[in-house]
């Protein structure tokens, strides 16, 4: 997804229906798809309006600025377009010799781990407690397979670099959008896109407030430094405030009280635990993990782990591992060797 001539994988059909399904209810419409490559692309949606493509080019212009301006992103790949239309091709190659089903089950398997990976990390040491670069390292793994996961490692740090972005991306183009349109629409129009503006998923509407205020409070070069030096995590540590959060409504719930909470530290860290591990759960290598033995760890002891999703993913992991892989969390410990998961 997010790349045109991307290999084929039934992940894909799942994660387009859903999209469909959250168009089709008006949570948000896609107008356009843009790409971090040198030079950039960008594809608008042939049913766009004539003003609805006036907006997009404009949104376009931020994302293009961002990609080329700001500091996580200057050693990044800008020839991914092209080389996952290479990695496409010798995935297919890989299934004419090795068989569909066999490269197939390789694919579910990365992409099960595919979270793992942090383009942010450049320390070797911390590296190595990541999944993907463990295995990619240390599995038992044949050539043709080692190629793959390296080429499902390379298109995972791509996709893990726009997250971990998404919202100063999304607000930066938003921002930019505002700026290049408001002396240029007439005043219907400009009505109607200040309405469009407000009425966007929470990354866009987030990251445009952040850059308004910055503008407003400390000058458009202040503006300029943020979009060049900064990441979601730090953007919302440092510039999120009380009367943001309560008037773009964005709380922390609690379940058992029913209640809703608007403290700014509940928050921030809310906000910052999805960036940090993009929703998923925390685990880790262990130091004491050896050729024979994978040993993971859990960090997030008051996050419950579903059995089932546990189950699914050891299987993944052993699937690559090919030896006892072993889960320390929420105080018990799963195994899963030949024989299947097992608790203890």
């Amino acid at each position: 997804m997010g790349l045109p001539n991307r290999f084929i994988h039934w992940y894909w059909g799942g994660a387009y229906k859903e999209l469909v399904v959250q168009q089709n209810k008006e949570l948000f419409s896609i107008l356009e798809l843009v790409l971090n490559t040198k030079p950039s692309h960008a594809f608008l949606r042939r049913a766009n309006s004539y003003l609805q493509n006036v907006l997009v080019i404009a949104h376009v212009f931020g994302h293009v600025d961002f990609f080329r301006n700001n500091h996580w992103f200057a050693k990044s790949n800008k020839n991914m377009l092209n080389e996952a239309e290479r990695h496409a091709r010798e995935i297919r190659k890989y299934e004419g010799v090795h068989g569909h089903e066999k490269v197939e089950t390789l694919l579910d398997a990365l992409l099960t781990i595919a979270g793992t990976v942090n383009a942010f990390e450049r320390n070797p040491a911390e590296r190595r407690k990541r999944l993907m670069y463990y295995l990619e390292d240390k599995a038992p793994l044949e050539s043709w397979e080692h190629h793959v996961t390296q080429m499902l490692r390379e298109e995972s740090e791509y996709f893990d670099l726009i997250q971990r972005t998404h919202i100063i991306n999304e607000g930066w183009a938003t921002f930019v959008e505002a700026e290049l349109l408001r002396d240029i629409l007439d005043t219907p129009s400009w009505a109607s896109l200040s309405v469009q503006l407000s009425n966007r998923p929470a990354p866009y509407t987030i990251g445009y407030a952040l850059f308004q205020r910055i503008k407003r409070e400390r000058g458009f070069d202040a503006a300029l430094e943020v979009r060049t030096y900064y990441e979601d995590i730090r953007l919302i540590d440092e510039m999120l405030t009380d009367e943001m959060v309560r008037r773009l409504d964005i709380f922390v719930y609690d379940p058992k009280e029913k209640q809703k909470s608007y403290d700014l530290q509940q928050v921030k860290e809310m906000l910052i635990t999805q960036k940090l591990h993009k929703g998923e759960p925390h685990i880790e290598v262990e130091s004491g993990s050896g050729p024979k033995e994978l040993l993971l760890g859990h960090l997030e002891e008051d996050r419950k782990l579903d059995s089932k999703r546990v189950g699914l993913f050891l299987k993944a992991v052993h699937s690559l591992w090919r030896n006892p892989v072993r889960l320390r969390a929420n105080g018990k410990v799963y195994t899963y060797d030949r024989r299947g998961l097992s608790t203890s």
